[in-house]
């Protein structure tokens, strides 16, 4: 079954893409993965993934025109294309997704608290990013190395806020718009 036709203005020559049914039920996962990462965090609507966006429901509209209703409909009220109950219950993108945001959250949590001990272990932050790439890493790794253990064995259950959240002046955090 053809799914769909992509057309190379540039050279000015067609070219014809026939996607099967299960490659086209993966592309709806690729197309939900790229969607939920460039709009899924964000309260009022990107700019910059305008045209992404717009790629993204025009394929959307083809899957519905190619029969794929079950997975993807029109949504009257937003006047969007949606992924439909049956494809967030069974689609491989929420599980990816959720394993990249925990693997962000931990790698995130590992390098900060890293960075924040070896600047402290090296008499401040503007000492650390001013020494070598090699004499900054043989500080910061092993601190490193030490939280992934940590974290490995106890996830957060050992984890403390020991200072008050107005004293220290660390690095400002954005959690979304």
């Amino acid at each position: 079954m053809t799914f769909l036709i992509v057309h190379l203005r540039t050279k000015g020559k067609k070219m014809n893409i026939e996607i099967s049914v299960n490659e086209c039920r993966d592309l709806l996962d690729i197309l939900h993965i790229a969607d939920v990462i460039m709009t899924g965090h964000r309260k009022e609507e990107d700019n910059r993934s305008i045209r992404q966006r717009a790629l993204i429901q025009k394929l959307y509209a083809i899957a519905v025109e190619e029969g794929h209703e079950r997975l993807i409909s029109y949504n009257e009220s937003v006047h969007l294309y949606v992924p439909t109950a049956e494809f967030e219950e069974n689609s491989l993108a929420h599980k990816v997704i959720d394993e990249f945001g925990d693997h962000l959250f931990w790698d995130g949590l590992i390098s900060r608290l890293s960075f924040r001990d070896a600047a402290d272990v090296a008499g401040g932050r503007d000492r650390l990013t001013a020494m070598s790439e090699g004499e900054r890493q043989a500080l910061e790794v092993p601190i490193r190395q030490r939280y992934v253990e940590e974290f490995s064995k106890n996830g957060v259950a050992n984890l403390a806020v020991i200072q008050r959240f107005d004293i220290g002046g660390g690095i400002s955090v954005k959690t979304s718009d």
